[in-house]
């Protein structure tokens, strides 16, 4: 028996532990007689007790309902044993798919020159693999394994190679953009220095201009 099978005949012994001693089912409300200790749905041993005579449908001892110990830990046991049963489900499952379909032997050769997992049955025996190339499957798996790592270094290096090439391009455009606001600024500067000289000139002329026309007036 495998491994998987112990393990889920394992859960299930427990279980039936935790299953209600009257109906059979999942325990609710969960009540433990003192005299026997077996377990039991509150709403089943208060049935019991109220409808048919007031000692332990089990261990047939003296019990009324207060005499009855709440376990509500029980409940909690429970739910951790079916998440337990659905894991081992889940297992049991995940090995059956690592068998061979034939032989139903675990999956332990890889046919190269099928490129497919078999057993060794299927490699010694199976005439449809005569005269192909067989290697251990665990060998080709860390092979596997250690050619995915290799090309996660990879995929590592060249991300942090392009982390740096992305902050370079960031202090060139905060560069570029420093350069580009510092020549804003001088030709600002520099049209504001023309636009004064500009006004200066056009003072001097009008000035000028105003002072010739008021000798012509005088010698008019």
């Amino acid at each position: 028996m495998s491994s998987s099978s112990n393990g889920t005949a394992s859960v299930e012994s427990l279980a039936e532990v935790f299953r209600c001693f009257i109906c059979m089912e999942k325990l609710r409300d969960a009540r433990l007689c003192p005299h026997c200790s077996k377990l039991c749905c509150y709403p089943c041993i208060r049935r019991w007790l109220t409808d048919q005579r007031q000692q332990c449908p089990h261990c047939r001892a003296t019990l009324r309902l207060h005499d009855l110990v709440n376990c509500r830990w029980a409940e909690e046991v429970t739910s951790q044993l079916d998440s337990l049963k659905v894991s081992e489900m889940c297992k049991q499952k995940r090995e059956e798919k690592d068998k061979c379909e034939v032989h139903r032997e675990k999956l332990s050769v890889f046919c190269s020159s099928c490129s497919k997992c078999i057993c060794h049955q299927c490699a010694l025996f199976n005439g449809s693999h005569a005269g192909h190339n067989f290697l251990q499957l665990d060998d080709v798996y860390q092979a596997n394994i250690s050619a995915v790592n290799e090309h996660i270094g990879q995929l590592k290096r060249r991300h942090v190679e392009l982390i740096c090439l992305i902050q370079d391009v960031e202090r060139n455009v905060e560069s570029v953009k420093a350069a580009k606001d510092e020549r804003l600024r001088e030709t600002r500067n520099a049209m504001h220095v023309m636009q004064a000289k500009l006004d200066e000139q056009l003072k001097i002329k009008l000035d000028a201009l105003n002072g010739k026309l008021g000798i012509e007036k005088r010698n008019v």
